[in-house]
């Protein structure tokens, strides 16, 4: 046990917070379909394999990484100018430097909630005093008018999480312009994280805030390639801002963060092959098994959150989670049980053969429960 002095050692932010501890062990050798952390479901395209495997086997492991032409691969996959563009241990990273960025103790932080759980840690870091208007209504919308009132002298960051998880939920770019606009005439930042903007560009095309870049310096985008492409386990991510932005940014990130395998993988973006692979499986999985779910859900009986995400967020679903997961006809199935909002769970989306098993799976427990 730490003694009283040992304990006077850390930072009051740091003794008073939780660490995010998510439950993943043991998931990837038990046999379980995957349902629970918004994965893609399948293998990345035999182009991101391969370099990898390359590296794997004839890499300079003792040797800092060098990244070649990833800024240009990202900043032409993005649509932005190679200066505007940091590549990041996952997206988690460039949430965490951009909060590091902007926010000092005791600094006021916009963030609605429930949201993801790591934009939420990154700010308690930085000892972050929080103004956490709910997400609301039976469609748990984005609090807009809430967060624009709440955007006055001392606030130093606004956070939309656009999709939002949780929620599944999405703010339209006109009223996400609004809040650049207003937080930028006090001069505070503006951090929109687009962990699924493959998945939601599917349903929503002008989604993404990235065009909005040129007219304002106060706006930062991260975004993760660990979805989309399938490399969560490289932590594959980046942030787009203004090239002054970005500068200050790579003053944070220590300059080999990115390792070498996961800076490999995401140059692949500069093969059309990957590019297409990963909208084909976004396409299917939000143009195909998305509306084949939500049909599914109202026949059943089941209440779900409209979403624009690879994911729905269930209501009213007692039991489910345990009997997916122990069930022991067919595959087990992971999902992930909510608190926020309570007694919820969010349910990734897979591809229509994925899709199929779980919803026999659900199918069979309704049967039980009836």
């Amino acid at each position: 046990m730490a003694s009283g002095k040992e304990v006077e050692l850390i930072r009051t932010a740091i003794k008073d917070m939780h660490p995010y501890s998510p439950p993943l062990e043991g998931r990837s050798d038990g046999g379980y379909l995957l349902l629970d952390f918004n994965e893609r479901i399948t293998p990345p395209h035999p182009l991101v394999l391969e370099a990898v495997r390359k590296y794997a086997t004839e890499g300079n492991y003792q040797i800092y990484p060098e990244y070649g032409d990833l800024n240009n691969v990202l900043a032409d996959y993005a649509g932005v100018d190679q200066k505007e563009v940091i590549a990041t241990n996952g997206s988690d990273q460039a949430i965490d430097i951009t909060f590091r960025l902007f926010v000092e103790k005791g600094d006021k932080v916009i963030m609605p909630i429930p949201t993801f759980a790591m934009l939420g840690q990154s700010g308690q870091i930085q000892g972050s005093e929080f103004i956490s208007p709910p997400y609301k209504g039976e469609n748990l919308d984005f609090p807009y008018a809430e967060v624009l009132d709440s955007i006055r002298p001392g606030v130093k960051l606004v956070v939309v999480c656009n999709p939002n998880n949780p929620t599944g939920t999405f703010l339209a770019k006109d009223k996400l312009e609004t809040i650049v606009k207003k937080a930028n005439k006090i001069r505070a930042g503006v951090l929109v994280d687009e962990a699924y903007y493959e998945s939601a560009k599917e349903i929503e095309p002008d989604i993404s805030a990235v065009d909005l870049i040129p007219l304002y310096d106060n706006l930062v985008v991260t975004r993760s390639l660990s979805k989309g492409m399938g490399t969560a386990a490289l932590r594959t991510g980046y942030a787009l801002a203004q090239k002054q932005v970005i500068e200050n940014l790579n003053k944070i990130r220590g300059p080999y963060d990115v390792n070498m395998p996961a800076g490999l993988a995401m140059r692949t973006l500069k093969y059309q092959e990957v590019r297409q692979d990963m909208k084909d499986y976004s396409n299917e999985v939000m143009t195909k098994s998305k509306p084949r779910l939500e049909e599914f859900y109202r026949e059943q009986g089941i209440s779900y959150v409209p979403s624009i995400a690879p994911f729905h967020l269930l209501r009213d679903v007692s039991g489910l989670y345990d009997y997916l997961r122990k069930r022991d006809i067919g595959q087990p199935i992971l999902t992930r049980p909510r608190s926020d909002p309570s007694g919820t769970v969010r349910v990734t989306i897979g591809p229509s053969k994925y899709a199929e098993i779980y919803m026999s799976a659900v199918k069979a427990f309704k049967e039980l429960a009836a």
